[in-house]
């Protein structure tokens, strides 16, 4: 009876010890720091991929690693050299983690290593119902935030609205970007069975990066299903990179002044639509950021497309209506102009590439290599034009097609004939 007691009192003692870290502001590296003071040792926090979440105290944190990985998924113990080990797998929010505690004295592992870690697998419980609960909280002044600043702030509200992106690790006159991005069919973080904003926040969070996230569950027709408010600087490109894995992702310019944030948001919006239909006419870039494009798509974004569609048809149509000819333009035009690489790309012979632009020629009533001409096509064929100078090129073809005199009938670079995959042209 007294052992018993005895063990109660110090399982009691030991909970009592790990939901302290409960009131800190990062629970989870409390609790571990603290089971590592407890076990005089080390102890981690790892993701099913090996990755350290967190981790405190001088053990072999990688060869520890490398030894739970090779174990299947079930409480154990093990030694790494001189290092006795206690882990036990964890369940958080659907994903799967290990907890691990080491130190040189075994017996004090093999007396509190699995209670420990049992303990402290209710405390993250706990503090994973807590974070569930403030993410919930915190989702939904995202969204209202993300309303606010998309309608436009008021000067008198500004102060207020510093005040309101403050618990989201945004400071006062801090330069912030707008983010629009919506899914890539068939892309989500590998292995990771949470909703993306949620994986998205708690990288965000490990990176100690400001972020307010809304998302759309059901976004409208041509519609971004995710918006951001992002802090600018190194760590929110880690993060944008991050983003682009998944999501088509555009970013405005930065700004610090709140009371022109609408402009921003539209910036965004525009730089998405610009990524989607680059992607959508084959390209394999998933970001467009619209403070770094060329003053040609800058100048794009701005159009009507209604009545440049109508402008384009009139001017391009035949053109578009000879896939050949087209896509001889589009390759000629990403590769500077110089007809022996457009004949490589194309596997033709260069009189093939010569013979095809002079059909351009007389369809346009233009010399080809006029500047007024080149600069219409660019600009009639951009999305396309960049889409395929940014693929990587075809593997070599063995005995490529060869002719001097008629147009070959060679498969087009473009994954689409320019103008449909959308339906309509700028």
């Amino acid at each position: 009876m007294e052992a018993e007691i005895r063990l109660l009192r110090r399982t009691v003692w030991l909970q009592n010890d790990l939901l302290q870290a409960l009131a800190s502001d990062d629970p989870v590296h409390a609790l571990v720091a603290r089971l590592a003071a407890l076990s005089k040792g080390s102890a981690a926090l790892y993701e099913t991929s090996g990755r350290i979440v967190t981790s405190t105290g001088q053990g072999p944190l990688r060869l520890i690693r490398e030894e739970i990985t090779a174990r299947e998924v079930a409480p154990q113990q093990f030694t790494v050299g001189r290092w006795a080990v206690a882990t036990r797998p964890l369940l958080l929010r659907g994903a799967g983690y290990r907890l691990a505690v080491a130190s040189r004295s075994h017996a004090l592992v093999d007396d509190l290593g699995p209670l420990l870690l049992e303990i402290a697998e209710r405390v993250l419980a706990a503090a994973n119902a807590v974070r569930a609960l403030a993410m919930g909280q915190e989702r939904a002044e995202a969204a209202r935030l993300v309303s606010a600043l998309r309608v436009g702030i008021p000067a008198s509200r500004v102060r207020q609205t510093w005040d309101r992106l403050r618990p989201f690790r945004i400071r006062v006159g801090q330069d912030v970007r707008i983010v629009a991005a919506a899914p890539i069919e068939g892309r989500r973080m590998p292995a990771d069975p949470r909703r993306p904003s949620d994986a998205l926040l708690e990288e965000a969070h490990l990176e100690g990066l400001g972020v307010v996230l809304a998302e759309d569950d059901e976004p409208e027709e041509l519609s971004a299903s995710l918006t951001a408010v992002l802090a600018d600087g190194a760590a929110a490109d880690r993060w944008l990179a991050l983003l682009a894995d998944t999501h088509v992702t555009g970013v405005s310019g930065p700004f610090g002044d709140l009371t022109v944030a609408a402009r921003y948001f539209a910036e965004a919006f525009t730089a998405w639509q610009v990524a989607t239909r680059r992607r959508d006419r084959g390209g394999s870039a998933a970001i467009v950021r619209l403070d770094e494009v060329d003053f040609a798509t800058w100048l794009l974004t701005r159009r009507d497309d209604a009545q440049v569609a109508d402008r384009f048809d009139r001017h391009f149509g035949p053109l578009v209506r000879a896939p050949d000819l087209a896509a001889t333009v589009v390759t000629y035009l990403a590769c500077d102009q110089d007809v022996r690489r457009t004949a490589e790309r194309l596997f033709v012979h260069a009189n093939t590439v010569r013979y095809r632009l002079r059909k351009v020629e007389q369809l346009l009533a233009a010399p080809i290599t006029a500047a007024s001409t080149v600069a219409n096509l660019y600009l009639a064929f951009q999305d396309e034009v960049l889409a395929f100078a940014h693929a990587p090129p075809p593997p070599a073809q063995p005995n490529p097609i060869r002719s001097s005199q008629k147009p070959s009938r060679a498969a087009s670079p473009v994954t689409a004939t320019p103008g449909e995959s959308t339906g309509r042209r700028r």
